[in-house]
């Protein structure tokens, strides 16, 4: 009998341990993501001083028409030749 008390008590104080160990792990964890956070709102206010009119480019500012509906082309308009004309 007091073997099986030692047992539960030995097991008890590493549950106790290890929900410890999981819980300084966890809030120093989200201490670091708060220090982050606040760094990439810093660098975030930093991007948005520096001009961006030379360094942001539309590639498809001069992008040619696809679309076949804009367009009334009729290829073969100038080839048909009617011969009742």
């Amino acid at each position: 009998m007091e073997r099986k008390i030692l047992i539960i008590f030995i097991v008890m104080v590493l549950v106790v341990a290890v929900i410890v160990a999981v819980g300084v792990y966890y809030f120093s964890y989200q201490k670091g993501y708060s220090v982050g956070y606040e760094e990439g709102k810093e660098v975030g206010r930093a991007a948005a001083q520096v001009k961006t009119e030379t360094a942001v480019t539309n590639p498809l500012e001069k992008m040619p028409e696809t679309n076949p509906f804009e367009k009334v082309i009729n290829p073969f308009k100038e080839l048909y030749k009617n011969p009742f004309k």
